[in-house]
Protein backbone atom coordinates (compact mmCIF):
# COMPACT_ATOMS: atom_id res chain seq x y z
CA UNK A 1 0.00 0.00 0.00
CA UNK A 2 0.78 3.49 -0.64
CA UNK A 3 0.15 5.68 2.26
CA UNK A 4 0.46 9.59 1.92
CA UNK A 5 1.34 11.17 5.47
CA UNK A 6 0.26 14.68 5.81
CA UNK A 7 2.39 16.87 8.81
CA UNK A 8 3.62 20.36 9.01
CA UNK A 9 6.66 19.77 9.17
CA UNK A 10 9.10 16.49 9.45
CA UNK A 11 12.73 15.58 9.41
CA UNK A 12 15.04 16.85 10.05
CA UNK A 13 12.68 19.13 11.90
CA UNK A 14 12.66 18.41 15.31
CA UNK A 15 9.78 18.02 17.48
CA UNK A 16 7.25 15.14 18.99
CA UNK A 17 4.90 14.89 16.39
CA UNK A 18 7.82 14.35 13.51
CA UNK A 19 9.44 11.74 15.81
CA UNK A 20 6.01 9.98 15.70
CA UNK A 21 5.97 10.56 11.83
CA UNK A 22 9.22 8.82 11.36
CA UNK A 23 9.42 6.25 13.79
CA UNK A 24 5.92 4.50 12.32
CA UNK A 25 6.94 5.46 8.89
CA UNK A 26 9.97 3.27 9.53
CA UNK A 27 7.83 0.31 10.60
CA UNK A 28 5.82 0.31 7.73
CA UNK A 29 8.48 -0.11 5.18
CA UNK A 30 9.38 -2.62 7.27
CA UNK A 31 6.25 -4.60 6.86
CA UNK A 32 6.65 -3.53 2.97
CA UNK A 33 4.50 -0.68 2.83
CA UNK A 34 5.84 2.66 0.90
CA UNK A 35 5.18 6.03 2.51
CA UNK A 36 5.31 9.57 1.19
CA UNK A 37 5.43 12.65 3.96
CA UNK A 38 4.63 16.10 2.39
CA UNK A 39 5.31 18.64 4.55
CA UNK A 40 6.67 22.39 4.68
CA UNK A 41 10.15 23.47 3.88
CA UNK A 42 10.96 24.61 6.99
CA UNK A 43 14.49 25.72 5.98
CA UNK A 44 14.83 27.08 2.58
CA UNK A 45 18.03 25.32 2.10
CA UNK A 46 15.95 22.06 1.95
CA UNK A 47 15.50 20.24 -1.20
CA UNK A 48 11.77 19.87 -2.81
CA UNK A 49 12.02 15.96 -2.71
CA UNK A 50 14.13 13.86 -1.23
CA UNK A 51 14.48 10.14 0.39
CA UNK A 52 15.31 9.36 3.92
CA UNK A 53 14.98 6.29 5.71
CA UNK A 54 13.16 4.99 3.10
CA UNK A 55 10.54 7.63 3.48
CA UNK A 56 9.72 9.82 0.23
CA UNK A 57 9.63 13.86 1.24
CA UNK A 58 7.80 16.08 -0.66
CA UNK A 59 8.38 19.90 0.55
CA UNK A 60 5.70 22.39 0.14
CA UNK A 61 7.23 26.07 0.10
CA UNK A 62 6.81 27.75 3.38
CA UNK A 63 3.62 29.52 4.13
CA UNK A 64 1.29 29.90 7.14
CA UNK A 65 -1.46 30.99 4.73
CA UNK A 66 -4.01 27.78 3.97
CA UNK A 67 -4.81 29.62 0.75
CA UNK A 68 -1.03 29.02 -0.67
CA UNK A 69 -1.08 25.71 1.13
CA UNK A 70 -4.22 24.68 -0.48
CA UNK A 71 -2.82 26.06 -3.71
CA UNK A 72 0.53 24.36 -3.55
CA UNK A 73 -1.50 21.07 -2.59
CA UNK A 74 -3.60 21.46 -5.88
CA UNK A 75 -0.48 21.25 -7.89
CA UNK A 76 -0.16 18.00 -6.27
CA UNK A 77 -3.83 16.27 -6.39
CA UNK A 78 -2.14 13.64 -8.97
CA UNK A 79 0.25 12.51 -6.22
CA UNK A 80 -2.93 12.71 -3.63
CA UNK A 81 -5.07 10.52 -6.10
CA UNK A 82 -2.39 7.91 -6.87
CA UNK A 83 -1.86 7.08 -3.30
CA UNK A 84 -4.12 4.42 -1.33
CA UNK A 85 -4.42 5.68 1.81
CA UNK A 86 -3.69 9.48 3.87
CA UNK A 87 -3.10 10.29 7.33
CA UNK A 88 -3.14 13.82 8.49
CA UNK A 89 -1.29 14.54 11.52
CA UNK A 90 -3.07 17.25 13.50
CA UNK A 91 -3.45 19.18 10.06
CA UNK A 92 -6.69 17.60 8.74
CA UNK A 93 -7.85 21.66 7.30
CA UNK A 94 -4.42 20.64 4.47
CA UNK A 95 -6.84 18.26 3.36
CA UNK A 96 -10.24 19.60 3.54
CA UNK A 97 -10.92 20.93 -0.23
CA UNK A 98 -9.69 17.26 -1.56
CA UNK A 99 -12.15 15.34 0.84
CA UNK A 100 -15.24 17.13 -1.46
CA UNK A 101 -12.82 16.09 -4.55
CA UNK A 102 -11.80 12.22 -3.36
CA UNK A 103 -14.96 12.13 -1.23
CA UNK A 104 -14.02 8.01 -1.78
CA UNK A 105 -10.20 8.35 -0.45
CA UNK A 106 -9.58 6.75 2.55
CA UNK A 107 -8.74 9.87 4.85
CA UNK A 108 -7.69 9.75 8.93
CA UNK A 109 -6.43 11.71 11.48
CA UNK A 110 -3.95 11.67 14.60
CA UNK A 111 -4.40 14.15 16.70
CA UNK A 112 -1.46 14.95 18.69
CA UNK A 113 -1.54 17.81 20.54
CA UNK A 114 -3.33 21.03 21.67
CA UNK A 115 -2.88 24.42 20.58
CA UNK A 116 -1.91 25.53 24.53
CA UNK A 117 -4.30 27.75 25.07
CA UNK A 118 -6.80 26.95 28.65
CA UNK A 119 -9.80 26.86 27.90
CA UNK A 120 -9.50 25.74 24.76
CA UNK A 121 -10.75 28.28 22.28
CA UNK A 122 -13.74 27.35 21.36
CA UNK A 123 -13.31 27.77 17.62
CA UNK A 124 -10.30 24.98 18.35
CA UNK A 125 -12.95 22.92 19.28
CA UNK A 126 -14.69 22.80 16.50
CA UNK A 127 -12.26 22.68 13.96
CA UNK A 128 -11.08 19.70 15.89
CA UNK A 129 -14.64 18.19 15.79
CA UNK A 130 -14.92 19.02 11.83
CA UNK A 131 -11.61 17.37 11.49
CA UNK A 132 -13.43 14.64 13.42
CA UNK A 133 -16.17 13.98 11.46
CA UNK A 134 -14.89 14.33 8.04
CA UNK A 135 -12.12 11.94 8.54
CA UNK A 136 -12.49 7.87 8.51
CA UNK A 137 -11.25 7.14 11.62
CA UNK A 138 -8.68 8.54 14.00
CA UNK A 139 -5.71 8.61 16.88
CA UNK A 140 -5.34 10.43 19.90
CA UNK A 141 -2.09 10.70 21.36
CA UNK A 142 -3.58 11.09 25.15
CA UNK A 143 -7.03 10.43 26.48
CA UNK A 144 -6.87 14.35 27.19
CA UNK A 145 -8.05 14.83 23.89
CA UNK A 146 -11.55 13.22 24.05
CA UNK A 147 -12.40 14.57 27.22
CA UNK A 148 -11.38 18.34 26.27
CA UNK A 149 -11.95 18.04 22.70
CA UNK A 150 -14.82 15.80 22.71
CA UNK A 151 -12.94 13.74 20.18
CA UNK A 152 -14.43 9.82 20.16
CA UNK A 153 -11.18 8.44 19.51
CA UNK A 154 -11.31 5.15 17.27
CA UNK A 155 -7.51 4.36 19.12
CA UNK A 156 -5.53 6.03 22.13
CA UNK A 157 -1.90 5.82 22.63
CA UNK A 158 0.93 7.56 24.10
CA UNK A 159 4.11 7.62 21.80
CA UNK A 160 6.73 5.00 22.38
CA UNK A 161 10.46 3.77 22.90
CA UNK A 162 12.83 2.52 20.89
CA UNK A 163 14.34 -0.42 22.33
CA UNK A 164 17.93 -0.23 23.84
CA UNK A 165 19.12 -3.38 25.37
CA UNK A 166 19.73 -3.45 29.11
CA UNK A 167 22.70 -2.30 30.81
CA UNK A 168 23.93 -0.04 33.86
CA UNK A 169 22.89 3.13 33.74
CA UNK A 170 25.56 5.06 36.35
CA UNK A 171 23.86 8.82 37.89
CA UNK A 172 25.76 11.79 38.01
CA UNK A 173 23.99 12.85 41.30
CA UNK A 174 24.44 16.35 41.19
CA UNK A 175 23.27 17.13 38.30
CA UNK A 176 19.62 17.78 36.88
CA UNK A 177 17.99 18.52 33.61
CA UNK A 178 14.57 19.86 32.08
CA UNK A 179 13.81 19.12 28.76
CA UNK A 180 11.09 20.60 27.08
CA UNK A 181 10.38 23.75 25.70
CA UNK A 182 11.08 27.01 27.34
CA UNK A 183 7.35 28.14 26.60
CA UNK A 184 4.02 29.41 29.09
CA UNK A 185 2.09 26.18 28.26
CA UNK A 186 4.75 24.14 28.97
CA UNK A 187 4.66 25.09 32.77
CA UNK A 188 7.95 26.53 32.69
CA UNK A 189 7.31 29.32 34.59
CA UNK A 190 6.42 26.73 37.74
CA UNK A 191 9.49 24.50 36.39
CA UNK A 192 11.94 27.66 37.11
CA UNK A 193 11.07 28.36 40.36
CA UNK A 194 11.25 25.26 41.64
CA UNK A 195 14.01 24.43 39.96
CA UNK A 196 16.09 27.48 41.23
CA UNK A 197 14.88 26.93 44.44
CA UNK A 198 16.37 23.33 43.91
CA UNK A 199 19.66 24.62 42.63
CA UNK A 200 20.34 26.88 46.03
CA UNK A 201 19.30 24.53 48.31
CA UNK A 202 21.14 21.49 47.00
CA UNK A 203 24.04 22.87 45.25
CA UNK A 204 23.23 20.87 41.98
CA UNK A 205 23.76 21.55 37.95
CA UNK A 206 20.81 22.40 36.20
CA UNK A 207 20.63 22.03 32.26
CA UNK A 208 17.58 23.09 30.00
CA UNK A 209 17.76 20.65 27.06
CA UNK A 210 15.36 23.05 24.64
CA UNK A 211 14.28 26.39 23.62
CA UNK A 212 11.92 29.11 23.80
CA UNK A 213 10.89 32.60 24.89
CA UNK A 214 11.92 32.03 28.90
CA UNK A 215 15.66 31.34 27.09
CA UNK A 216 17.35 34.23 29.07
CA UNK A 217 15.28 33.10 32.81
CA UNK A 218 16.60 29.57 32.13
CA UNK A 219 19.82 30.75 31.65
CA UNK A 220 20.16 32.32 35.34
CA UNK A 221 20.06 28.86 36.81
CA UNK A 222 21.80 26.86 34.34
CA UNK A 223 23.10 26.17 30.54
CA UNK A 224 21.07 25.93 27.79
CA UNK A 225 21.42 23.95 25.18
CA UNK A 226 18.87 25.24 22.40
CA UNK A 227 16.55 22.02 20.68
CA UNK A 228 18.51 19.36 20.09
CA UNK A 229 18.43 16.77 17.06
CA UNK A 230 17.87 13.73 20.09
CA UNK A 231 17.80 14.03 23.78
CA UNK A 232 19.72 10.60 24.44
CA UNK A 233 23.22 11.77 24.80
CA UNK A 234 21.66 14.14 27.71
CA UNK A 235 19.77 11.10 29.35
CA UNK A 236 23.24 9.10 30.01
CA UNK A 237 24.57 10.89 33.14
CA UNK A 238 21.73 13.11 35.30
CA UNK A 239 20.13 11.73 38.53
CA UNK A 240 17.25 13.43 37.35
CA UNK A 241 14.24 14.30 34.87
CA UNK A 242 12.12 17.07 34.90
CA UNK A 243 9.72 16.69 31.58
CA UNK A 244 6.39 16.67 31.08
CA UNK A 245 5.14 15.69 27.28
CA UNK A 246 5.07 11.60 26.52
CA UNK A 247 7.76 11.24 24.41
CA UNK A 248 10.24 12.74 26.93
CA UNK A 249 9.11 10.74 29.81
CA UNK A 250 9.22 7.26 27.96
CA UNK A 251 12.57 8.34 27.42
CA UNK A 252 13.79 8.90 30.40
CA UNK A 253 12.21 6.43 31.97
CA UNK A 254 13.96 3.77 29.66
CA UNK A 255 17.38 5.21 30.38
CA UNK A 256 16.12 4.20 34.24
CA UNK A 257 16.20 8.03 35.27
CA UNK A 258 13.26 9.28 37.79
CA UNK A 259 10.88 11.53 36.35
CA UNK A 260 9.94 14.98 38.11
CA UNK A 261 6.68 16.78 36.27
CA UNK A 262 4.23 19.25 37.21
CA UNK A 263 0.98 20.76 35.61
CA UNK A 264 -0.20 24.45 35.52
CA UNK A 265 -4.12 23.61 34.64
CA UNK A 266 -6.93 20.69 34.61
CA UNK A 267 -6.02 19.83 30.81
CA UNK A 268 -2.26 19.27 31.89
CA UNK A 269 -3.20 17.19 35.10
CA UNK A 270 -5.69 15.17 33.46
CA UNK A 271 -2.78 14.93 30.86
CA UNK A 272 -0.23 13.91 33.29
CA UNK A 273 -2.22 11.56 35.99
CA UNK A 274 -3.67 9.61 32.87
CA UNK A 275 -0.44 8.71 31.34
CA UNK A 276 -0.36 4.97 32.25
CA UNK A 277 3.32 5.52 34.05
CA UNK A 278 2.01 8.01 35.84
CA UNK A 279 2.55 6.12 38.63
CA UNK A 280 6.12 6.07 38.04
CA UNK A 281 6.82 9.33 38.44
CA UNK A 282 6.33 12.26 40.72
CA UNK A 283 3.72 14.61 39.33
CA UNK A 284 2.91 17.49 41.21
CA UNK A 285 0.42 20.92 41.14
CA UNK A 286 3.04 23.28 42.23
CA UNK A 287 6.56 24.62 42.53
CA UNK A 288 6.46 24.02 46.22
CA UNK A 289 4.61 20.53 45.83
CA UNK A 290 7.64 19.74 43.34
CA UNK A 291 10.37 21.36 45.73
CA UNK A 292 8.78 18.86 48.09
CA UNK A 293 9.10 15.71 46.03
CA UNK A 294 12.69 16.14 44.94
CA UNK A 295 13.25 16.77 48.84
CA UNK A 296 11.49 13.33 49.66
CA UNK A 297 13.71 11.43 46.51
CA UNK A 298 16.76 12.80 47.99
CA UNK A 299 15.28 11.40 51.34
CA UNK A 300 14.23 8.22 50.16
CA UNK A 301 16.57 6.33 47.26
CA UNK A 302 15.90 2.97 48.13
CA UNK A 303 12.25 4.00 46.82
CA UNK A 304 13.06 6.23 44.25
CA UNK A 305 15.52 3.50 42.69
CA UNK A 306 12.37 0.93 43.12
CA UNK A 307 10.23 3.52 41.07
CA UNK A 308 12.85 3.76 38.46
CA UNK A 309 13.41 -0.30 37.77
CA UNK A 310 9.23 -0.31 37.64
CA UNK A 311 9.17 3.08 35.31
CA UNK A 312 11.89 1.00 33.46
CA UNK A 313 10.21 -1.98 32.93
CA UNK A 314 6.78 -0.61 31.91
CA UNK A 315 8.59 1.95 28.93
CA UNK A 316 10.41 -1.40 27.79
CA UNK A 317 6.74 -2.37 26.60
CA UNK A 318 5.81 1.05 25.25
CA UNK A 319 7.07 -0.08 21.47
CA UNK A 320 6.84 1.49 17.92
CA UNK A 321 5.84 -1.51 16.65
CA UNK A 322 2.45 -1.09 18.77
CA UNK A 323 2.10 1.79 17.76
CA UNK A 324 1.87 1.31 14.51
CA UNK A 325 -0.14 -1.55 14.86
CA UNK A 326 -2.85 1.05 15.91
CA UNK A 327 -2.36 2.40 12.73
CA UNK A 328 -2.91 -0.80 10.68
CA UNK A 329 -5.93 -1.77 12.73
CA UNK A 330 -7.29 2.07 11.99
CA UNK A 331 -6.52 1.25 8.27
CA UNK A 332 -7.80 -2.24 8.46
CA UNK A 333 -5.11 -3.76 6.85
Amino acid sequence: MTILMLSKFFYPHIGGVEKHVVEVSKQLIRKGHRIIVLTLKHDPKLPEIETSRGVKIIRLPYSESKWIIWKNLWQKRSLIKSVDIIHCHDIFFWYLPFKFLFPKKPIYTTFHGWEGDFPIPKKNILIRKLSEKLSWGNICVGDYIRKYYGTKPNYITYGAITLEPDGRRDRVLSECIFIGRLEKDTGIEKYLKALKAIKQKHDLKITFVGDGPYRSQARKIGPVTGMVKTIQPYLKKPAYIFASSYLTILEAMAAKRPVFALYQNPLKKYYLQQFPGARYMRISSSADELIKQFDNALKNPKKINQMIDKAYHFAQTQTWGKVTEKYLELWKL
